[in-house]
């Protein structure tokens, strides 16, 4: 089946000029353009979402802490079919189920198994999220934006950075970043164990020094053979968001880690990356 319609794609706005940056709508995108369909992009402030949300039908796809229903994009509606589905991975399944002659998003029998990584990405990078001091959020609903923020990603990040040990201050946490984001090279390197070799050079100490395999390559850009699936594009959603959200310098450095792995996944990912 082919959409004779474009499909409406609603994103999260930003100050201008409106651009992409938050992850899971960056998840749809990359899976709409992967596949080729007709879209356009309804740009909405933050503070509008769960009016959209509440509006459409479309009940809230994410719970806070505290058990509160929290309303966030993406959302589409394909007028084609009438479908009106407001959460990234749901998207993905309908635009595979609805849309099977063009490029697939997953390869065969492993929709759990992406479900599984998509969770363990989303948690890794949300635990991170406080290095996102230059988030281009609209100065207009500033104030609002700044709440939903705090309530959404800063409840988040304090839970996850308490499980994992992560200390407060821009340095820690950015080598802390490093190391986790050396842990998912290793899915890249198709290597795994407690070897730490892919983010740290020479290991923690003599006594724990780890050797690479024989043969081992730079990993990437993507997971698994030469086109990407949508377990590329999860990642790829959430190195967007540090792109435009993170200071230019610590992106920089980011772009250099693991022997420049994440620079070669964002820029590898950049055909699929068309704003519409």
């Amino acid at each position: 089946m082919t959409s004779p319609t474009p499909i409406t794609f609603y994103d999260i706005a930003s100050s201008p000029p409106l651009r992409a940056f938050a992850a899971n709508p960056w998840k749809t995108r990359f899976a709409l353009n992967y596949k080729g369909l007709p879209y356009r992009t309804h740009w909405v402030d933050m503070p509008s979402i769960a009016t959209l949300r509440q509006t459409l039908g479309v009940p809230a796809n994410r719970t806070l802490p505290d058990g509160t229903p929290f309303h966030t994009l993406p959302l589409i509606h394909d007028a084609a079919t009438n479908a009106l589905l407001g959460d990234s991975f749901e998207i993905a399944l309908y635009l595979e189920t609805a849309y099977p002659s063009h490029p697939p998003l997953f390869r065969p029998s492993t929709t759990g198994l992406t479900a599984a990584f998509n969770a363990h990405v989303d948690a890794l990078f949300t635990r991170f999220a406080t290095l996102c001091t230059h988030a281009p959020f609209d100065p207009r609903v500033a104030d609002a934006v700044g709440a939903m923020f705090a309530a959404r990603v800063g409840a988040m990040a304090a839970e996850l950075q308490q499980r994992a040990g992560a200390q407060p201050g821009g340095v820690k946490v950015l080598v802390a970043f490093e190391q986790a984001l050396g842990e998912l090279a290793k899915a890249y390197r198709h290597t795994g164990g407690t070897t730490d070799y892919v983010w740290r050079a020479g290991g923690t100490g003599e006594a724990q020094r780890q050797r690479a395999p024989t043969g081992l390559g730079e990993g990437g850009p993507f997971l698994d053979g030469d086109e990407p699936v949508y377990a590329d594009f999860v990642v790829g959603a959430w190195l967007k968001m540090m792109e435009a959200s993170m200071s230019a310098e610590d992106w920089g450095c980011v772009r250099t880690w693991q022997g420049g792995l994440w620079g070669r996944v964002v820029d590898a990912l950049d055909r699929w990356s068309e704003i519409k």
